[in-house]
C-alpha cells in the first residue's frame, strides 16, 4: 500500500498550542507566543456573539475583540471608519472624536486617504447628522 505522509503545518501546531493557552487563561504566554512566532489565533470566542455585538453597536466590546485578531490595516481602517460614522449618527461625539484622532487605523487613514478622514472630521463638526451626507452613493 501507499504510505500517506501526514504533514502538519508548523503554523497549525502553534495555533493548537495557542488555543490551549487561551482556553486555560494563560494570556501572557499566549501573547508572547503570538508575538514571537508572528502567528495569531485569529479567533473570537463566538462568531454569533461577535456578530450580535456588531449589530447592537456595542463598539467597545467589538474593538476589544479585534485587538487580538491582527487584521490587515485596510480592514481595520474600514471598520474604524464605520464605527466612527455610527457613533456620530448616535451623537456619541466624544467617543467618535477619540476614535478618530487617537487610534492607529484612523491616523493611517489621515495619512493615506486624507479626503476620507476630513469627511469624518466635517461630519463630527456638524450640529446634526444627515445620512445622505454620511453615506453618499
Amino acid at each position: 500500500g501507499i504510505i500517506m505522509a501526514l504533514e502538519i503545518e508548523s503554523a497549525d501546531v502553534v495555533r493548537l498550542i495557542q488555543q490551549y493557552l487561551k482556553e486555560n487563561s494563560l494570556h501572557r504566554t499566549l501573547s508572547t507566543l503570538q508575538e514571537e512566532t508572528g502567528i495569531s489565533l485569529n479567533t473570537v470566542d463566538s462568531i454569533e456573539s461577535f456578530v450580535a455585538e456588531i449589530n447592537r453597536g456595542h463598539w467597545d466590546v467589538v474593538l476589544q475583540a479585534i485587538q487580538s485578531l491582527k487584521l490587515p490595516d485596510k480592514t481595520l481602517i474600514d471598520l474604524y471608519e464605520q464605527i466612527v460614522l455610527e457613533l456620530i449618527e448616535l451623537r456619541e461625539l466624544g467617543a467618535a472624536r477619540s476614535l478618530l484622532r487617537q487610534t492607529d487605523p484612523m491616523i493611517m487613514l489621515k495619512q493615506q486617504k486624507p479626503e476620507r478622514y476630513v469627511h469624518l472630521e466635517n461630519l463630527l463638526a456638524r450640529s446634526y447628522f444627515d445620512p445622505r451626507e454620511a453615506y453618499p452613493e
